[in-house]
């Protein structure tokens, strides 16, 4: 196997400090969260919107504007408001009474790609069932970078949510892992994550995917093929080559790219610049749709035609893979059905103040056939 292209490093955000100005202790359904005082013989009164508007040099009312959201306010103004709001520590008269009550009726959803289509189908369905349980949404985009996945879990974990739902971008390092232990309830949306085991999981079966387009281009004649993985280090990315490279049965050539249609592009257009396609290979395989995507630009601009020459096939059947020219063969796995799951099935418990059990929700997949596949040429 190719061995992994990079090597990622974590920070640790969470050795941190809290500027809250008096001591809390808030009881409700997951255990009780206490903020730390500047010193335990310094209470002082809660930080109120007069405060914040006074330390921030604005009205009341403009403090309320950038908080709610209804009315625009100057980006630097608004800025600063949230900078004070944090140091402060206020809490606005309607979370307060959540807390009290243990509950905020907001979750966390965090992704690692907003601009796939992919991940947005499973934010409206995540949103969606939110939505139809009373429930707001914050949503966290990671681009696939661990250092920014760990600031955002870290700004989850340090604000009152009553669960989040969690689709990885990148292996979560022990420390994240600890710290996102027995915080909130969690779910796992898509991606499975080792130390996680006892959460809940809804994820499309990505192994029956690769394993349907490996035997898709068997059947077509196909005996070597390109295979275009995501991170190995991901779950999702190792069932899918799996099920590929068992159900293909012919010889495979690995490249592993990182999920970006620039990294289809980028590693095809490099085989072909360096040595050419392998000889004999007919068939290229990309761990999603975007890769897929760029694999047939760096084709096309190599005169390779496109089933003619070299069948290409794609997985997660986003919106412009049936657009594409030609329209790609992909695997379909239900994005929406995966997000609204996780979702629903995460706040069936956590309404009722449970924390859920361990449980798996694998969806099915099916292979969509269009004209990026043929048989072998001969």
């Amino acid at each position: 196997m190719t061995p992994e292209p990079y090597e990622t490093t974590t920070s640790e955000p969470y050795e941190t400090t809290t500027s809250e100005p008096y001591e809390t202790t808030t009881p409700g359904p997951y255990g009780t969260r206490t903020s730390e005082p500047y010193a335990r013989a310094a209470v002082r009164r809660p930080a109120s919107i007069k405060d914040v508007a006074a330390a921030a040099g604005v009205s009341a009312t403009t403090v309320s504007h950038v908080l709610s959201g209804n009315r625009p306010v100057n980006e630097h103004t608004a800025a600063r408001v949230r900078s004070v709001v944090n140091r402060l520590g206020y809490v606005p008269a309607s979370l307060a009474r959540s807390l009290q009550a243990g509950s905020t009726s907001v979750i966390g959803l965090l992704i690692p790609d907003i601009s796939n289509t992919f991940f947005a189908e499973l934010a409206k369905g995540a949103e969606d069932a939110a939505h139809d349980l009373g429930y707001g949404l914050i949503l966290c985009n990671t681009e696939f970078d661990a250092d920014r996945e760990d600031r955002y879990l870290g700004m989850i974990r340090s604000r009152f949510i009553d669960g989040m739902v969690y689709a990885s971008g990148s292996p979560p390092s022990r420390r994240r892992l600890e710290a996102l232990m027995g915080k909130f309830p969690i779910a796992l949306a898509d991606e499975e994550v080792d130390g996680l085991q006892g959460a809940l999981i809804a994820t499309a079966d990505h192994e029956a995917g690769g394993r349907l387009v490996g035997e898709h281009l068997r059947a077509l004649g196909h005996r070597r093929a390109l295979m275009l993985t995501g991170p190995r280090a991901l779950k999702s990315s190792n069932a899918r080559a799996n099920g590929f490279v068992r159900a293909f049965r012919g010889e495979v050539v690995e490249r592993v790219g990182d999920f970006k249609e620039t990294s289809g592009y980028g590693l095809v257009a490099k085989l072909l610049q360096e040595d050419g396609l392998p000889e004999d290979c007919t068939a290229v395989f990309a761990a999603n749709d975007l890769m897929a995507f760029g694999a047939l630009l760096a084709l096309r601009e190599a005169g390779l035609s496109v089933p003619e020459d070299v069948s290409v096939v794609g997985f997660d059947d986003i919106r412009a893979a049936s657009l594409a020219h030609p329209p790609l063969t992909t695997v379909h796995q239900p994005a929406y059905d995966v997000g609204r799951t996780a979702t629903a099935q995460l706040l069936q418990y956590v309404t009722r103040g449970e924390v859920p059990p361990a449980s798996r929700h694998t969806l099915p997949v099916e292979l969509k056939v269009r004209g990026s596949t043929a048989p072998a040429a001969r």
